[in-house]
């Protein structure tokens, strides 16, 4: 089962310019993908694992367009997904780490990479699944989160484990 990487998941500021695919515009007015989903919630909010699994990269510099990053590779439905988390404030797991239970949290929403300095309101974990390990430039290597948690949460979705 695949949960929510939230306890609350609410997608920033109810706006689809902040969720998967060909949702914003370059300077020029082209259309310009968005990788993943933005998810509103305070800084220092909990962060959980998707799903069981194997932390297999991290980040814990704020470097780069996503700052400090977690990514988690896990199994469902007989396939590999790769679960990238990114802006956080604090990580509490490190590469190689074995995630068996996802009511324990991974690190904290922060405002780390290209979101460092936003408005407190904007604070958000920006969130993709990828079919491998590193994320490149292009968008084949993206997966909707649709695919795996069904439409974006718009309005806040509580997770409530089963």
């Amino acid at each position: 089962m695949i949960r929510y990487p939230l306890e609350y998941n609410q997608i920033l500021n109810h706006s689809k310019y902040n969720t998967f695919g060909l949702v914003r515009k370059h300077k020029d007015g082209s259309p310009k993908f968005h990788k993943g989903w933005d998810l509103q919630q305070p800084m220092g909010t909990p962060v959980y694992a998707v799903a069981p699994g194997e932390i297999v990269g991290v980040q814990y510099n704020d470097v780069g367009n996503y700052g400090k990053t977690i990514n988690l590779k896990f199994e469902h439905n007989g396939k590999t997904y790769w679960a990238f988390y990114a802006h956080l404030n604090s990580i509490w797991v490190s590469t190689g780490d074995r995630i068996t239970d996802t009511r324990y949290g991974i690190g904290t929403v922060g405002d780390t990479g290209n979101a460092k300095g936003i408005a407190d309101s904007k604070v958000h974990l920006h969130f993709e699944f990828r079919n491998r390990q590193l994320g490149g430039n292009g968008t084949s290597d993206r997966i909707a989160p649709v695919e795996l948690l069904g439409e974006p949460p718009y309005d806040c979705i509580y997770y409530i484990e089963d």
